[in-house]
């Protein structure tokens, strides 16, 4: 990822947020490992896996990218589910990130802004984004654009289908 200046308010209107295109793998695959750090895991995606992924038919996500004057300096990954018994479509922000000299300078508020037009233009009653719970800038600042806190429905479960 190329290390640019942090965003001056001047420089806003070179900020760009687009569907990610299969030649951002390398800079998506760069800030999906620095996302993974930050929060202590290791990403295991490799660049051919992510570069199938964005260029995929029916893919499971859909990925925007920030770009500064045409820099990619953060993404969010979303992902549409549908809760049956409620009949509701809801879009999840799976991961959001913004490169650390860019953050509180508004990207990631252009990113979930970016998101929730998606949600209402694919019919959804909602959208989700989760955090860690030792994060409270980060639920401070969803708290402020207006999303409210829910409560986890209860423990999930996985099986490894290697």
């Amino acid at each position: 990822m190329t290390k640019l200046a942090p965003l001056e308010r001047a420089e806003a209107r070179h900020l760009k947020i687009r569907p990610a295109k299969s030649d951002d793998h390398l800079a998506l695959y760069a800030m999906i490992h620095a996302l993974a750090a930050h929060h202590g895991d290791e990403a295991t995606v490799n660049q051919r896996e992510l570069a199938t992924l964005l260029t995929a038919p029916n893919p499971p996500l859909n990925i925007l990218i920030a770009t500064l004057s045409g820099t990619p300096v953060g993404y969010a990954a979303l992902r549409l589910f549908v809760k049956l018994h409620l009949g509701a479509r809801i879009l999840d922000i799976d991961h959001l990130f913004v490169a650390a000299p860019f953050r509180r300078q508004g990207i990631g508020r252009a990113l979930i802004a970016a998101a929730e037009e998606q949600a209402r233009e694919r019919g959804c009653q909602s959208l989700t984004i989760g955090t860690d719970p030792a994060n409270v800038a980060a639920q401070a600042a969803y708290r402020a654009i207006g999303f409210d806190e829910r409560p986890l429905p209860g423990p999930r479960f996985r099986k490894c289908l290697d």
